[in-house]
């Protein structure tokens, strides 16, 4: 029996229930997406429904909200218009509209909506200010959540003029979402007197820029000694500027830049590419505070729903009502702390009381510098500080630096000539990359000047140096970018960085005239190409094989189909047997069967014929390759080449040459007696003399590291042979006590630790080469196509024969089996046949 005040206690719940039911107002919201926008906004509006209907951290009173999706095509006309008729048919007065849609044009906006007599109506828009001037939502009930680009360039004005600038250079692009707040912009500084360039970023389409008219548009900027730099583009315009702007060095603690668009600080600028470059980069952007989980535009969206929630809150809470249509009433009333910042609107539903977050780059991260607002302007709360960027030492400065041209350390970009560049954006290399970090990690800027055939120098009579090291040593230059020996004689006049790369010697030769040995050596001489024509032939040889049975009718299959051979012998040139045979033949086992009919014949020794030439070939063409791998000489150390019968030599002006005449030891006084001995012949001036004997001659040219880089690159006739010897450090060279050594040295080894020099290493030395520097290359001796052209031609005429044969022993035998018909049938008239025999005659 149940108890009286369980009884009780249940029946006061569920009148508790019903009277929260009854009470209760339900709102549905009518949500249109615009083409596209469902996918990406309807299930943020879906979740963060069901978060504010079970959430206690949303004041939404007795209101609960549900909603009822729409799709829109902006493509035809009045899109939204039908679809708030079809809504308020349904009895829906409250609608959100969400059109994300930047490639539309919002010039004749078919998107757009005005409302004039529906006087319920509370329509709030999520869409972004058109390029073109025109208001798109307007009328009654009518709310814009997106900041109208008024605000927007005050925002800019009060941030610049906080900033205390008086003159900038503004670049915009004209599908920007902050276009529209440029001629408000302009006509605010002009008030103020200030001085304004502006440029349009040269676009090839809607987020492509041409990367040459930029350059060029930097290039006016770097020009006219401006370092302020106003830009305003979307998100995926901006990169490509800042990343040009680094190669221009216009990314320093010099230069400070105002980046307009509300989604830089939402990760789409990597920061931390500029980390260490000292330039100062203001952003600006809506409730910073909330992290970047949640998209820009995700953030109006959701704002646009809790305006809905609060103002459904505001109505019940003055009225007590449950009419969803009284809604529009309290829309410019409600003021509330959103995801995009304070929500509130004016009387004609545009937002009001508008504030964004200042943001400045420290480092990898972002940090908060000030607010600014519609109403109070902007208020800056800490100073950008650039010491924890600026190096001390080199910190704003610009360097003299001087290079030459060396693979893979300094080289002029493949398309430099194509896309007209110029300085040092001409270039890459090994050290190119370097020298770009470090100018990034350092804060410094450099001016480059390469020299044609410089040399690294040498101390004269007198004491002075000429070459690089005589620039140095006369404080003209501050750096010299090359990779040069650490040598102790030098260092009287130069200070060395820590060592970039470790040099060394290689021997460099004529490549062999054939693969190494190895399981598939019996491949080589003929090429790939010839190998696939040959099976390929063996392939069609056995198809035409098997037709011609099948067809001619004095061939196997027909011969046992009219009984004249045995049916087990019909088989003897189906596919598999006719395969059999092609490949009998080519491997010299003969044929199991023989063709009976002509054209069976004729392939047959076309075939037999083609494989004639092609064993003899092979045969002679193998023994070549045979007898080659025991005559062709080959070095590989120091070692060998001092006991071989090669002439040797090397540039005259390498330190190895010094070394080698004056060594005691063997092998390296054996070669050093003879580059003494021959030195007329053999120690060169130019690496290209030398390349060419080792091509050309039975020459070996004992080569520093940048010419086996260029054999590898270039001479594909050539290969680098053994190991790397006489192994010494590499580093750049700066002036003797200069204050940036220490500097230099600190980062490269930093660099080191961090494996940036690896991966310089992998990118510029180990990659593959044009030439493969090994001794598996095409030969000369291999037989290609062009050499079985002929053979091949031959073939294809005797198939050719062969299916005329075939087509006339067709009709031959056509032509006889009708003549034997008649006569048997004359025969039967005369009545010389047995009834038997004439039935079947006359079948």
């Amino acid at each position: 029996m149940v108890s009286p005040i369980l009884r009780t206690s249940a029946v006061i719940l569920i009148l508790t229930a019903y009277f929260y039911t009854a009470l209760s107002v339900k709102v549905t919201v009518g949500v249109v997406y615009t083409a596209g926008n469902r996918e990406a906004y309807s299930e943020t509006v879906r979740q963060f429904l069901q978060v504010v209907n079970a959430s206690d951290d949303y004041d939404t009173g007795d209101v609960t909200l549900s909603i009822v999706e729409h799709e829109a095509n902006c493509s035809s006309e009045n899109a939204i218009y039908n679809v708030v008729n079809s809504f308020r048919q349904q009895d829906i007065c409250n609608i959100i509209v969400i059109n994300n849609d930047r490639k539309s044009d919002e010039g004749s906006a078919p998107c757009s909506f005005h409302n004039e007599n529906d006087t319920s109506l509370l329509a709030l828009f999520v869409s972004r200010p058109s390029t073109s001037g025109v208001l798109l939502n307007s009328g009654p009930g009518v709310m814009n959540l997106y900041p109208e680009p008024i605000d927007l360039s005050k925002m800019v004005i009060d941030t610049v003029q906080k900033y205390r600038w008086t003159s900038a250079f503004v670049l915009y692009d004209k599908y920007a979402d902050s276009y529209r707040t440029l001629e408000q912009f302009l006509n605010w500084a002009a008030d103020r007197d200030w001085l304004l360039r502006v440029k349009e970023i040269p676009l090839l389409s809607r987020s492509e820029v041409d990367r040459r008219e930029l350059r060029s548009l930097l290039r006016q900027i770097m020009m006219s000694r401006e370092v302020h730099v106003i830009l305003m583009t979307n998100s995926d315009i901006i990169n490509t500027v800042l990343e040009r702007a680094v190669h221009m060095q216009m990314l320093n603690y010099q230069y400070q830049w105002v980046i307009t668009s509300l989604n830089g600080p939402l990760g789409t600028v990597p920061l931390e590419d500029y980390e260490f470059s000292g330039a100062r980069m203001t952003f600006f952007h809506p409730n910073f505070e909330l992290g970047d989980d949640t998209r820009l535009f995700e953030r109006f969206v959701i704002d646009a729903v809790l305006t809905v929630v609060n103002t459904a809150a505001d109505m019940v809470e003055d009225t007590g009502g449950d009419d969803q249509c009284l809604l529009h009433a309290y829309a410019t009333k409600v003021e509330f702390e959103g995801y995009s910042g304070t929500v509130a609107f004016d009387k004609e539903g545009i937002r009001d009381s508008l504030q964004m977050d200042l943001l400045e780059n420290k480092g990898r991260e972002l940090e908060k510098v000030g607010t600014w607002s519609s109403l109070s302007g902007t208020n800056l709360t800490s100073t950008f500080n650039t010491s924890f960027l600026t190096n001390p030492v080199l910190g704003g400065k610009k360097l003299k630096i001087i290079s030459k041209e060396r693979h893979p350390y300094v080289q002029v970009k493949k398309n430099a000539d194509a896309f007209e560049l110029e300085g040092e954006e001409r270039y890459e290399g090994y050290l190119m990359d370097l020298i770009r970090k470090m100018a990034l990690h350092l804060n410094f800027t450099y001016s480059l000047e390469i020299w044609e055939d410089a040399h690294v120098g040498e101390k004269q009579p007198d004491g002075s140096w000429d070459g690089m090291i005589g620039e140095l040593f006369n404080y003209r230059v501050d750096v010299v970018l090359d990779a040069v020996s650490t040598r102790s004689f030098r260092l009287e006049a130069v200070d060395f960085t820590e060592p970039i790369e470790m040099s060394g010697y290689y021997l460099i030769m004529k490549r062999p005239s054939k693969a190494i040995p190895g399981i598939f050596q019996f491949l080589a001489p003929f090429s790939t190409a010839v190998w696939m024509v040959i099976g390929g032939a063996c392939l069609l040889v056995a198809i035409l094989s098997t037709v011609i049975s099948y067809l001619d009718p004095y061939e196997w299959h027909q011969l046992a189909k009219r009984g004249e051979v045995k049916p087990e012998e019909g088989g003897n040139w189906d596919f598999l047997n006719s395969m059999w045979s092609a490949w009998g033949a080519f491997v010299g086992g003969g044929a199991e069967y023989l063709p009976c009919s002509y054209a069976g014949r004729v392939l047959s020794s076309t075939w037999w014929f083609v494989i004639l030439v092609v064993i003899a070939s092979y045969t002679a063409n193998l023994a070549a390759f045979l007898t080659q791998t025991r005559l062709e000489e080959t070095v590989s150390s120091l070692e060998e080449l001092a006991s071989s019968k090669f002439n040797y030599g090397a540039l005259a002006r390498n330190t190895i040459v010094q070394f080698l005449q004056t060594a005691t030891d063997e092998p390296y006084k054996t070669v050093g007696n003879h580059l003494k001995k021959n030195k007329d012949e053999v120690l060169l001036s130019t690496r290209d003399e030398l390349l060419d004997k080792a091509e050309w001659e039975k020459f070996v040219f004992i080569a520093d590291a940048e010419n086996a880089f260029i054999v590898k690159e270039e001479r594909c006739n050539l290969i680098t042979v053994g190991e790397k010897f006489f192994l010494s450090p590499l580093a750049m060279m700066l002036p003797r006590g200069s204050p940036y050594t220490k500097e230099f040295n600190r980062l490269i080894l930093e660099f080191r630790e961090n494996g940036f020099m690896d991966i310089l290493h992998n990118r510029w030395f180990r990659a593959r080469g044009k030439c493969d520097s090994r001794f598996s290359t095409t030969d000369q001796s291999v037989l290609g196509l062009e050499s079985f052209a002929g053979l091949f031609y031959f073939m294809l005429m005797g198939i050719a024969l062969t299916m005329l044969v075939m087509a006339a022993e067709k009709v031959w035998f056509m032509r006889q089996d009708k003549e034997k018909k008649k006569s048997n049938l004359e025969l039967a008239d005369r009545g010389d046949a047995k009834d038997g025999e004439l039935d079947a005659l006359r079948a």
